[in-house]
């Protein structure tokens, strides 16, 4: 009993941290690091309280995990591909040179956010209800930086990449490939429940 509180306590400090920590990244790598380390830290809460049903969502959560972070840094690889850089600060303006690229990382940030009809929407759905049962003060906490904060982090880079102003200067880069686009849409098709 002493060490699940312990060891959750510091889960929820580590969804916390992270969630705070999404907000100032300049790197892309980092950004989606802490995304992951959000989405464990998730999960480990849920393995310690959980019910069956939030078992069940903590395991759809796992699977969907799996995906969505294969698919972030598959993401910041093609990024880093064509514009020499994960930096949030040098690469702007996405979606003007590389449209399909800049479709793309909008459609990962829908999935990141939990877009009721996708696994991230049901998973959580189960976890955030069981968390419910247990503390409402402490789901609350969870929802709000989890699913508020920590996303707003999240995105804000996110879209600073694909929409800012830019002043890009050099060879425009190529678009991504049909194997690229085959890989990345066949993760989103996993991620619909």
């Amino acid at each position: 009993e002493i060490d699940t509180i312990i060891f959750s306590t510091i889960a929820l400090i580590g969804v916390i941290d992270a969630s705070l920590k999404m907000w100032g990244q300049t790197d892309l790598k980092k950004l989606v690091a802490y995304g992951t380390i959000q989405e464990m830290n998730l999960i480990y809460l849920v393995f310690c309280y959980g019910d069956t049903y939030a078992i069940i969502g903590g395991i759809l959560f796992c699977f969907m995990h799996a995906i969505l972070s294969s698919l972030m840094f598959f993401l910041v690889d093609c990024v880093q591909k064509r514009y020499h850089s994960r930096s949030v600060v040098e690469i702007s303006g996405i979606i003007h040179f590389t449209p399909n690229l800049g479709i793309t990382i909008l459609l990962m940030c829908i999935f990141y956010a939990g877009l009721p009809g996708t696994l991230k929407f049901m998973s959580e759905f189960y976890i955030f209800n069981n968390f419910f049962e247990i503390s409402i003060i402490s789901c609350f906490l969870l929802i709000f930086i989890a699913n508020v904060f920590g996303l707003i982090g999240f995105s804000k880079n996110w879209f600073n990449v694909v929409f800012g102003m830019t002043n890009y200067s050099k060879i425009l880069p190529m678009d991504l490939t049909k194997k690229e686009i085959f890989i990345l849409y066949g993760c989103f098709f996993y991620l619909f429940k």
